[in-house]
Parts: structure tokens; sequence; C-alpha cells
């Protein structure tokens, strides 16, 4: 029968296209995978890129180890671990090699020896006070942070039985901890995004150059199925197009959440604290700074589906069947475990809809009530609209021309900046991206105009770059525009994928920077401008776009290139009119609003925005006021009572 199947599939020559449809809560992290109905796992169609790519299943540090924001240790084996097994599960699959860390102790969070080299993503707040759970939306890594980035455990650490230190914190008990022998594979892949550093004072180790060729050996998906933690409370669509071989028949798909610190009155840091013990296996910082991450497990909706129906077909859920362990020492972990509306029952879950500790609510219901849907569409060849040329520019409308007053048309190209690369100029062919290859075949056109430019906010040419591109032209209706940000050039569709990762969203806002997403309703032809967030200093990167269409198809990836700005620090955070009225930015008057602005509305997304549009217009204001006596006794009188009541505040 299964031959059959195949056989079916295969001369009919049909294409499925799954679209997977859900609203996240801010910060979740997931995996969204197919089983067949017997229940072997298939195909992992997406994976948050904190799993897939920057590792925090499989990095150095004790598993129960403290948490903050873009912390650098603990191996978080409870991030995905249903997912994680049943890949694991599948015939032929294989385990990840484990990384530990090169000489301290699992548990230790400060340096013991020479094992640093600095990391452009994870860091440690050095302010206790900023790095609770509660301060996640005071986002920052204040100084360059030095990371060790582990090894690989060997069977001689196997033989001598290394351990990492673990208590027993089940309903808050646990005073006596002890030592676990970790095991010498994980389910999660390491870091991926780790080039070793060889300079003097740089102490990474050999295997840190195979982590991310070692991940591809095992799961060679991993750069196409990951992708960027998505936005909170906004409708994400991810498509999977269906292999031939799939027989038309059941099957069943799952997407499993997790939420770190997802807090309730049974799973939160007074029932799982910070461990203590072993004594003298938790250093300061691994007990003293960041928070007690081990809210509630993650959650599993699963959701039946068949194949081979030819009409566009619709499947959805609403409640998670069951929860996972985030106890990596649990007997079960990684099992599936029924759920319970029951709050004496060990397997209770919070029954809200909304609100904190609503762990259902990491995934937002939709205008039907539910929170996972699966759509399917069947196109037979014949049912394929015919190519147009996708050599053709997109006409443009009468209003696409760019206002040479607004946004980067009036930033000047950094020195070493290269021109930007699009489909249609010449520096197309240097990228290695020939736009008018196979255009007959092309129902999704090539991206034109293609250009980065620095962000006109010169506090942020360093970390954000502004992208502009026309619409394209599309035979069906366009599903995304794709981008991807490199620091090794793209070259082809091959690189997009395993070079690029999804870029990022420029933003102040407490949730991070989050997946990027283009509208897809403009005009082909009229202009589209974003801003690239989550960018390093003083790197060279190239950005990679291509449209797809509702089918899964794929235009050509047109590129352009862009270096950030080396940081600009100032002697002393700028309070401009405020330095200005006083005549120094020591004065003690500027101090004290320095100290509001910093406490009281830096924490939050509103205070976050206004300081922004103060920082853009402020520099200016002040320019004038410190030309201008009158104008100068006029602020500090305007400031006097501010400057009393902030005197007051805590």
């Amino acid at each position: 029968m299964l031959l059959a199947g195949l056989l079916c599939a295969q001369n009919a020559r049909a294409d499925t296209v799954l679209t997977f449809k859900y609203i996240p809560a801010p910060r979740v992290q997931l995996a969204i995978w197919i089983e067949g109905a017997s229940g072997q796992y298939l195909a992992t169609v997406a994976l948050t890129e904190a799993v897939g790519f920057r590792g925090i299943g499989n990095r150095p540090g004790a598993s129960q180890m403290n948490s903050g924001y873009r912390w650098p240790y603990g191996r978080r084996e409870g991030a995905l671990p249903v997912w994680a097994h049943r890949r694991a599960s599948a015939p032929g699959a294989r385990p990840f090699p484990r990384v530990i860390f090169q000489k301290r102790v699992e548990g230790l969070a400060s340096q013991t020896t020479q094992d640093q080299s600095p990391d452009s993503y994870y860091c440690l707040q050095f302010d206790a006070s900023k790095s609770t759970r509660d301060q996640l939306d005071a986002i920052s890594c204040a100084t360059p942070f030095n990371s060790d980035k582990g090894r690989y455990m060997t069977r001689g650490d196997l033989a001598s039985g290394y351990t990492e230190p673990w208590q027993d914190l089940a309903a808050g008990g646990g005073a006596n901890g002890r030592d676990q022998p970790l095991p010498l594979d994980s389910l999660y892949p390491a870091r991926m995004d780790i080039t070793r550093c060889t300079a003097e004072r740089c102490f990474d180790h050999a295997d840190t150059d195979h982590y991310a060729a070692d991940v591809r050996a095992v799961m060679p998906e991993i750069d196409a199925v990951s992708i960027a933690t998505p936005p909170g409370d906004t409708q994400q669509s991810v498509l999977f197009s269906v292999p031939r071989s799939w027989p038309a028949g059941d099957y069943v798909a799952f997407i499993e959440v997790n939420l770190e610190g997802d807090y309730n009155d049974r799973w939160n840091q007074t029932t799982y604290p910070t461990p203590e013990n072993p004594n003298g296996e938790w250093d300061y910082y691994a007990k003293t700074y960041g928070y007690a991450y081990r809210g509630q497990p993650s959650l599993v909706w699963q959701l039946p589906f068949q194949l081979g129906a030819e009409a566009p077909t619709s499947f959805e859920t609403n409640a998670p069947v069951a929860r996972s362990s985030w106890d990596f020492w649990a007997e079960g972990y990684g099992a599936p475990e029924p759920l319970s509306l029951d709050k004496a029952d060990p397997n209770y879950i919070t029954n809200t809809t909304s609100g904190p500790g609503a762990g259902t609510n990491r995934l937002r219901a939709d205008a039907s009530g539910q929170r996972f849907v699966l759509q399917t569409k069947h196109v037979t060849d014949a049912a394929q609209p015919p190519p147009f040329d996708a050599g053709m520019p997109p006409e443009a409308s009468s209003d696409a021309a760019m206002n040479p007053s607004q946004g980067d048309a009036s930033v000047e190209p950094m020195p070493g900046d290269s021109g930007a690369v699009d489909a249609s100029s010449p520096n197309a062919a240097d990228a290695g991206i020939d736009a008018e290859s196979d255009s007959s075949d092309a129902v999704v056109g090539p991206i034109m105009d293609l250009s980065l430019r620095r962000h006109p906010n010169p506090l942020r040419t360093h970390t954000w770059a502004t992208l502009r591109l026309r619409a394209v032209r599309s035979l069906l209706p366009l599903h995304a525009y794709e981008v991807r940000v490199a620091t090794t050039p793209i070259v082809d569709d091959d690189s997009f994928i395993r070079e690029g990762r999804q870029a990022k969203n420029a933003t102040d806002a407490a949730e991070g920077a989050t997946l990027l997403s283009l509208p897809v309703d403009v005009p082909a032809g009229d202009y589209i401008e974003a801003a690239i967030g989550d960018l390093v200093a003083s790197t060279h990167y190239y950005v990679g776009v291509r449209g797809t269409d509702e089918l899964n198809r794929h235009g050509p990836v047109s590129v352009a290139e862009i270096t950030t700005t080396a940081r600009r620090f100032a002697t002393v955070s700028p309070c401009f009119v405020a330095s200005a009225a006083y005549g120094s930015p020591l004065a003690a008057q500027v101090g004290v609003l320095r100290r509001v602005r910093d406490r009281y509305l830096l924490p939050h997304a509103p205070g976050r925005a206004w300081v922004a549009s103060y920082y853009a217009h402020g520099a200016a204001l002040a320019s004038w006021i410190s030309r201008h006596p009158s104008a100068r006794a006029a602020v500090r009188a305007a400031l006097l009572p501010v400057i009393a009541v902030a005197r007051w505040l805590p």
C-alpha cells in the first residue's frame, strides 16, 4: 500500500504546500514538525534560532543555572525536549556532540582560567538589579563580554565521571545537591555562530572550528528550518513543501512552545529557586545574577491532518495536548506528559486564556478561537500558472520615487562601504547572483533597486542599517520577502540559506529584535523601506532578499552590502538640552535628570520612544540654546521644578 501511494504521488507529479499559522506570545521559542500517523518523525518545519543557531540547548554550564537577557551559560535541556527526542528517534538520526566548559566547573559563571574570547551575542549584565526576570524589558549588554565557548566532551571525560551540579528543587525541596554524571551526547545542536578567535588574549578551543559543520552533519536541514524569534501578538505563517515521495494519507503536525521564566502559582522562583547546592559548585555570579528561569515547561499542540485532497483543506486546534519537562534528570524527560486542569495534579496547567501564568496563551487564539492552524494546497503541473519574463523590471507607480529629503537619501555612504548590489546593477555579477538565469521559468520576479545605507540615527549606525528595494512582481499572491543577513558572501541560493540568518527588525521595544517582515501588499515597482537591526559594530554584511509566493516558490536572490560603523561612545551619555542649559554634562542637575532617564524612562517602551525622539532632535535644540544666554536661563527655570521632584524619587 505504501509503495502504491508513492508511485501514485510520483506519477501525478503533484505538489502539496502546507501553511502553518499561529500567533505567538512575545519571546517564545518553538519547533514545528511532522510525523506519520504511526508516530514516526518525518521532518522539522521550523525551529527558532536560539535553539537551532545560537545553541542554547547545548553550551557550557549546568542545566539549572540561572538565566537573563542573552545569558551566556547553562544548557537549556528543557528548551524544546519533545521535538529534540522525536528528531533523535527517527531512523538514521544521530545525537549531537555535547559541549562543556573548557576547564571550569559546570556551575561556575565567573572566569577561573584563561578560557574566554569576545562574544558578539551573549553577555552577562553585571548590575544584579538589571539581570532579574522583571527587568527583561530593560534589555542591554552594557559592556563587551568575553565568554567561554566551550569544547566537546570526550570519552576521557565520560570515563572519569564528568558531572554537573544538580539540586532536586521540586516543591522547594532538595537541600542536598549532588553531582550528576553527564552523557557524552546531546539532543540539541551546538552554537553555529562562532568563528574561532585566534588573536592574542583569545582562548577558544580548537573544537569551536567544527561546531557548525558537525551540527550540519547531524541535521543537514538546520539552516533552512531555523527561523528568527517571531514578533509577539503578530500572526505568523510558515510554508512547507511536502516531498513528492510522501504518500496520501494521515499525518500529524506538532508545535512545541517554550517561554523561559513563564511563572504561575505552581512553577515559579519559589518552588524552583536558584540552586545553591552542592556547596561550592555554584559561584557568586551563578547564585546572585540573573533569575531562576524554570517556569512552566514547554507545551505541545497536536494537529492530525490528511494529504491527498485536491481541494484546499484546513485543520485547526485550540488546546495543547501535553507538556514536557525542563528537568534533564527527571524520569521520563522528553516524553509528552498529559495535561491536567486540577491544581492537585502534578501535571496541572493554568486554565486561563490570557494574562500572566496562562501557559496556553503562549499561542494566542485567533479570531476563530484557534491557536494552531494548518492549511493544505494541492497543485498539479496543469494548474501551474504560465511564467512571465522575470528579466523585465517592474513598473513603478507614479509616486514610487522616494522624497530626497526623507530616509537615507540624505545619508552619505560610509568610507569603505560598498555600493548597493542588486539584480539590475553591474555589481550583481560580482556577488554571484544572476537575476536573468532561468527567467523563462520564473513566477516570482527579481528584487530590483536593492540598496543598504547607514541608518539616519548616528547613534545606531553600528547596529542598524536602512534597507530599500522595489516590490516584486509575482503571478500568484506573494507570501513573504525573505531577508537574510550574512558576514560571508551570498553567491547563490545555497549560500543564501547556509550563510544567511533571517534579518531582525531595528527596535528599542522591550521584546527585543525579532523577525523582520516586509509588507507583501505593496504594488510591484513601489519602494519598500525598512530598518535592519541586531547587527554588530564594524562588521561587513551581505544582505540577500528574495520573494516567495503562496506556493513556496522563490524568485532570484538579490544582494547588497554594507559595513557597520564603530560603536560611538560619549564621555557622558547625552542630556543635550540640560547640558547646554547648565553649561556642562557633569553638572549635578544634569546627573539628576540622567538618573530619571535611566531608571524611569529607559526600562519601558513608551519611555524609550520618548528618549529616542529626544536624541533625534535634542542636539540641534541644545546647539541653539547654548548660543543664547536668555534661552539657557529660561530652560533652567523650566527644569527647576522637574529637578526638585526628581531628587525625591528613589
